[in-house]
């Protein structure tokens, strides 16, 4: 008797177990039948709302490209607004909400056609939302890194941003360098970028891969010649992550450096483009020789000359004062002799001459406010900068530390030569994410740049516009980087290197040459930008808010 009953007891339990399991099962079945259908409706939701912005954002690309500059307000009247207009229309029509936050961003907003906006969806319990800025900037401003020629990348430059060829690129593992007047090249890594840089390219694409002698990348005699036998076309060679590779679709809105010098030296003047009361004497004016309209206008400024008779912070103080643009004579000193240069809005140094900056003792020359240099530039030393300065002959930046002022930066332009050197030399510790030169630099030339010893980092950007000239000790024309990844130094006969020992993924910090794209310059720099009669939209990246 007590046999079968224990025997009852263990089936009973036997089956209150499977019971459970059966239930376990079940409930588990039902909870991922009901996560998987959240997990569908969400992912569907996600994909609703970026359509939804991004259709938003095209159809205001095709409305903004279609648009003729008059005036600010008019922009105004041409866009509308969340309640009436063409915005409001794309509200209406995609779900999105436009938020209209030019003002906040401090943009004069009766003086320029820069417009930002923040277009957002919902996304469950979440937002989805994009800023993009209207501007009728110039687009080498788009880029990182690029030229309307070729662009060259030798060696392991670390590039975090769009890279803009307007022709060929040509990709190696070595870096070329010029040492005691002797050329010389070392293998080291190939480039890498960021996760979403995208390669713009409009003509081939080259790589070569030295392998260690394997292959011989360029023939070294009285220049640096590409062996193209030993470069393989239709082909890109990046350490690690490399960028999407296609072909600009846009429009690329070019300087022209001779107009845009002109137009600034008339907008110092008094002399809007936009101004349509001076626009008789403002086209009379521009289609002058330079020389002729600086003789024009040299009345509108206020004249300092610049020699060892007068205190110059004295003299600048002075005419700062005035509230009209100083013509600044630089003929006999070219030396700026002061420690800090505010101007106020609207007005703008011209330089008639060369002109040298350079920071005295251990504090960065300050320079707040726009500058025209009508002969050469060099900046040596710290300096800090909330400008834009255009220079009319070549410019040399060498053993300096460029970094922003008032949370802004420099954008300069160059029509002849841009020469960076000597940067941070034989500096070893290196950081993705710290500047020496905050900025964006512009050459309507070609351009070379050696950081093998040089230690370069940018915050902005690098353009060479090009020409049909090759650049010295080269083949090629546009830009050229030539660039180790590790610590070098130099042993008194050449230079020495240390190639990094780590992951792939970790050696990209060991770039000798580092370039990060600052999209903040379209609104910080306003009314110093070239002149340029056609707006375009540049879209910031995707967010999803909480």
């Amino acid at each position: 008797m007590n046999e079968k009953g224990y025997s009852l007891v263990l089936v009973m339990l036997t089956v209150t177990v499977f019971f459970i399991i059966g239930l376990t099962i079940l409930s588990v079945s039902i909870y991922q039948a009901k996560f998987t259908q959240v997990r569908i409706e969400d992912v569907t939701s996600l994909h609703d709302a970026v359509k939804n912005v991004e259709e938003t954002i095209a159809e205001l690309k095709v409305k903004v490209e279609q648009l003729t500059l008059s005036t600010p307000a008019q922009l105004d009247l041409d866009l509308g607004n969340a309640q009436a207009g063409f915005l409001n229309e794309l509200m209406n029509r995609h779900g999105v909400t436009i938020e209209d936050i030019t003002d906040a961003k401090g943009i004069v907003r009766n003086q320029l056609f820069t417009r930002v906006f923040r277009i957002s969806a919902p996304y469950g319990k979440k937002v989805v939302t994009r800023e993009v800025i209207i501007t009728n900037a110039p687009s080498f401003l788009k880029y990182a890194l690029g030229s309307r020629e070729n662009v060259t990348l030798n060696g392991g430059a670390y590039i975090d941003g769009n890279i803009y060829a307007g022709k060929n690129i040509y990709i190696t593992n070595v870096a070329n360098y010029i040492y005691n007047s002797t050329l010389y090249s070392v293998q080291t890594s190939f480039p890498t970028t960021s996760e979403k840089s995208i390669l713009f390219v409009e003509g081939n694409r080259y790589a070569c891969d030295h392998g260690n002698g394997a292959k011989s990348c360029y023939t070294i005699s009285n220049e640096f010649t590409k062996n193209m036998n030993d470069f393989s076309s239709s082909s890109l060679s990046f350490q690690y992550q490399g960028p999407s590779v296609q072909k600009e679709q846009e429009e690329f809105i070019d300087v022209n450096f001779d107009l845009t010098l002109k137009d600034k030296l008339l907008s110092a003047a008094g002399i809007d483009a936009f101004d349509q009361s001076k626009q008789t004497q403002y086209q009379n004016l521009i289609s002058l020789p330079l020389s002729e309209l600086i003789e024009q206008v040299k009345s509108s400024f206020v004249t300092v000359v610049v020699n060892d008779l007068i205190d110059l912070s004295t003299a600048l103080e002075g005419a700062i004062a005035s509230g009209k643009s100083i013509f600044l004579d630089t003929s006999t000193i070219h030396y700026f002799d002061i420690s800090s240069l505010t101007l106020n809005d609207n007005q703008w140094l011209i330089v008639n001459g060369d002109l040298t900056l350079e920071n005295a003792g251990n504090s960065p020359l300050q320079i707040s406010g726009n500058i025209i240099v009508l002969g050469n530039l060099t900046i040596t030393g710290e300096v800090a900068f909330d400008s834009t300065v255009y220079v009319n002959g070549n410019t040399s930046i060498y053993n300096t530390t460029i970094s922003g002022l008032n949370g802004k930066e420099v954008v300069l332009l160059t029509k002849g030569e841009l020469e960076i050197a000597r940067v941070n030399e034989f500096t070893n510790n290196f950081s993705l994410t710290t500047p020496n030169l905050k900025g964006f630099f512009y050459t309507d030339s070609n351009a070379v740049m050696y950081a093998v010893g040089s230690y370069v980092n940018i915050e902005g950007g690098l353009f060479a516009r090009g020409n049909s000239s090759i650049i010295p000790y080269t083949d090629e024309n546009g830009l050229i980087i030539n660039t180790y990844r590790g610590e070098t130094s130099d042993s008194g006969t050449n230079l020495s290197f240390q190639a990094p020992i780590s992951s792939e993924e970790e050696q990209k910090q060991y770039a000798r040459f580092v370039v990060k794209h600052n999209k903040d310059v379209f609104i910080n720099r306003g009314l110093g930008l070239p002149l340029v009669k056609q707006l375009a939209v540049i879209v910031d990246e995707l967010r999803v808010i909480e």
